[in-house]
């Protein structure tokens, strides 16, 4: 296994997900992935839990001001009664919870009127080839029948880095992750006319702590430090695809940059150091939600 195979531990709802990383392979990697998280919540009963790392104390967060529609938009207004918005992306998005709820609660507070149908299309251990994959085939996750995007015609599909499962290191990776994602973009306005999209880039990971308290992982200073390195990468990269297409950005990434270039860990998980705490979660909905009010998505 290279510096590139994880398996990491998350806390969601109160119960204990393992949300694996890709090996990256010296080949192109295969589109489907070969672990799920339900074939690997079987270590939960070989004793492999959260431990101390969960009760630690949670650095504080900056507090979150409130989301405020720009000048000349009317809060409460959208164009339909119901807006279904699917979120694509890894285990990132995946462990934000069935139907995004902090997503949800954001958006029905400033639209009360309107019925927010939220999908998550996310799925653990799988880079953006297979998130292009899955905007026209169905797929199974967890052992359940998952439909293709595209087949449920959303208003708007939120597209996230996939930065936290990058392709193998070399030359022409992060051009790659480029033109993939183009290609995402591309599937769905051919496929969904007038769908709108915003580009999502996730939270900064933490090169002091990445992977500390995951199931089965041990990561050196040195290994750590590449890992968030390449990661990092990725991110920046999301960021600049969406200002060069001029598409609508929910950056996460750079708002959860501490001062020393470290993800701010009061938006990490403390079980896992890798995905969302609560507070991330929420940094992610508002973000979104900013995204969506500032283009007037929902007019």
């Amino acid at each position: 296994m290279n510096i590139f195979s994880l398996l990491a531990f998350t806390v969601y709802a109160a119960e204990a997900i393992i949300s694996p990383l890709p090996d990256i392979p010296l080949v192109p990697p295969v589109l489907k992935p070969n672990v799920t998280f339900g074939e690997l919540t079987a270590a939960r009963v070989t004793g492999q839990v959260l431990g101390e790392a969960t009760t630690a104390a949670i650095p504080t967060s900056t507090p979150l001001p409130a989301v405020v529609p720009p000048s000349g938009t009317k809060e409460g207004i959208t164009r339909k009664r119901n807006v279904t918005i699917a979120v694509l992306g890894d285990s990132m998005v995946d462990t934000l919870g069935p139907g995004v709820p902090h997503l949800q609660s954001k958006l029905t507070t400033l639209f009360p009127t309107t019925h927010f149908n939220i999908l998550n299309y996310g799925v653990g251990a799988t880079n953006a080839e297979y998130g292009l994959e899955r905007l026209t085939h169905d797929y199974t996750y967890l052992g359940n029948h998952i439909a293709s995007l595209v087949s449920q015609h959303p208003d708007m599909v939120v597209v996230e880095s996939f930065g936290y499962n990058p392709f193998s290191i070399g030359e022409g990776a992060l051009d790659r992750h480029w033109l993939t994602m183009a290609k995402i973009i591309d599937v769905l306005k051919g496929q969904i006319p007038g769908v709108k999209i915003v580009i999502a880039a996730t939270i900064a990971p933490n090169a002091k702590v990445f992977g500390d308290g995951a199931a089965g992982l041990s990561f050196g200073p040195i290994d750590k430090w590449q890992h968030v390195d390449v990661i990092k990468k990725y991110l920046d990269s999301t960021v600049r695809f969406a200002q060069s297409q001029h598409l609508p950005l929910a950056n996460i990434y750079n708002p959860s940059l501490g001062s020393d270039g470290n993800g701010n860990l009061a938006y990490i998980n403390p079980g896992d150091h890798i995905h969302y705490s609560d507070a991330g979660r929420e940094l992610f909905a508002q973000k979104v939600t900013e995204a969506i009010i500032s283009n007037h998505l929902l007019e």
